[in-house]
């Protein structure tokens, strides 16, 4: 006799025909019943036929929603095979899984959602046995929650009658089915750590001449890296009038065709479940693409040194830590200064009288030429010191010095005349080195 009811009621449950709001009304009156235990559990061998061989080839499209997950709930209750153990895990509210009231809107769940996520994450509380079963628990509660039609489902049927919705299935435990994952927790995993903590950092190099170097410039950089989206803002979605998502029309949800005749809805791609259509970014509020930035290079920079340009890196997709700018140095090679520290080296030349009888000469320096006495009998190889003709390194006060190194230009093409002075010098030369040997021998 119990079998013989069970049979007709959910026959008439998943009779598409009979006017909608008696049958959810109905429905959900028979529904919270059998799952607060007001009906008599039967025995392995009057428990409802399987729900998909009940109702035979009528299809999913022909049946509402909700009165499958119904009459699934009745499958599950009455047959022995898929009753729920006494001794199962209550679990908790989902609510107070998130911390939030039921008055709580979809931004405030969602903002509870990310923080107690990125907190209880397995990865980050590998010490903690009981952080990925935590983390579940939060991902399960958000994924109802952050639906309308799931979470006014919820609120209607009360906590323990929407929790129970998994075995309840079309096809029930055991039946090859694709409603096995109800909750997908790549795509949780994904949503929660898709976004930076913050932007990213961008390592850059700039190339100066040594002058550039010295006396500082400014320069124009561009590199590529995060930046805000353009087309959305940076929301994330389109600022127009046309903002559903074209994929699940503003549903959230998309219906996937599985084996046979079943569907089954589960979370849009496209939008992440929002119903908003995305812009170029995908939800992300930034894109890759090119940010030009004016750089102050200050003064006595050196080769290889590192610039850290503080928020100048990457967007930050939720708009709160832009990324760090690291600028390397690069200085181009000198024709005439070479750089050690905050001094720099010059080569002067000298020719052969010059470097004989002495004179004068001119020198460059980082602020113009100068005019350098040289003494006579200076040698190839000699050097002389200008004090503070040197540069101002970074953080310094003081300027370095600039040291000259003296090389003779020996001549490889001589007059008549001058060859003929040469000679007469060497002669000179010769007679005293002969004198003097002389003397050193008597």
């Amino acid at each position: 006799m119990i079998r013989s009811h069970s049979s007709r009621l959910v026959g008439w449950l998943a009779r598409p025909s009979l006017s909608l709001n008696l049958l959810q009304e109905s429905a959900n009156s028979v529904y919270k019943s059998v799952l607060n235990g007001s009906y008599r559990r039967l025995s392995a061998t009057t428990g409802v036929c399987n729900p998909v061989r009940f109702i035979g080839n009528c299809t999913p499209k022909n049946v509402n929603q909700t009165n499958w997950l119904q009459l699934g709930a009745l499958n599950a209750k009455f047959g022995a095979t898929r009753s729920i153990h006494g001794s199962a895990h209550l679990s908790r509210d989902y609510y107070d899984v998130l911390g939030v009231s039921k008055n709580s809107s979809a931004s405030d769940i969602k903002k509870a959602y990310y923080g107690l996520a990125k907190k209880l994450h397995p990865d980050t509380n590998k010490e903690d046995p009981e952080a990925e079963k935590k983390f579940q628990e939060v991902s399960k509660a958000y994924e109802v929650l952050k639906d309308d039609q799931k979470r006014e489902q919820y609120d209607q049927l009360g906590h323990n009658a929407f929790e129970n919705q998994d075995a309840y299935q079309p096809g029930g435990p055991g039946f090859e089915s694709p409603f096995g994952d109800f909750f997908r927790m790549d795509d949780i995993f994904s949503n929660v750590f898709r976004q930076n903590v913050a932007g990213q950092d961008v390592k850059v190099s700039v190339e100066l001449s040594f002058m550039e170097a010295v006396q500082g410039c400014t320069k124009t950089i561009t590199f590529q890296t995060d930046v805000p989206c353009e087309t959305c803002g940076g929301e994330g979605v389109l600022r127009s009038e046309t903002q559903m998502c074209k994929r699940c029309k503003g549903k959230g949800m998309v219906n996937i065709h599985a084996k046979g005749f079943f569907s089954f809805q589960q979370t849009c791609d496209q939008c992440g479940g929002t119903g908003q259509s995305f812009s170029s970014c995908h939800g992300h509020t930034v894109v890759r693409g090119s940010k030009t930035i004016s750089l102050n290079i200050p003064t006595g920079v050196d080769d290889n040194e590192t610039m850290k340009i503080h928020k100048s890196g990457g967007a930050d997709p939720e708009k709160k830590q832009p990324g760090d700018l690291y600028v390397t140095i690069k200085v181009r090679e000198d024709p005439v200064f070479r750089r050690e520290g905050s001094n720099i080296h010059v080569d002067a030349v000298l020719g052969i009288t010059q470097a004989i009888l002495g004179g004068t000469i001119q020198v460059p320096t980082l602020t113009g030429d100068v005019v350098l006495k040289v003494r006579p009998g200076t040698q190839p190889g000699q050097k002389v010191v200008l004090k503070n003709k040197g540069i101002k390194a970074r953080g310094s006060y003081s300027l370095g010095d600039e040291f000259v190194h003296f090389n003779v230009s020996i001549p490889l093409n001589l007059t008549p005349r001058q060859r003929e002075l040469i000679e007469e010098f060497g002669k000179e030369e010769q007679g005293e080195y002969d004198k003097c040997a002389v003397g050193a021998s008597g």
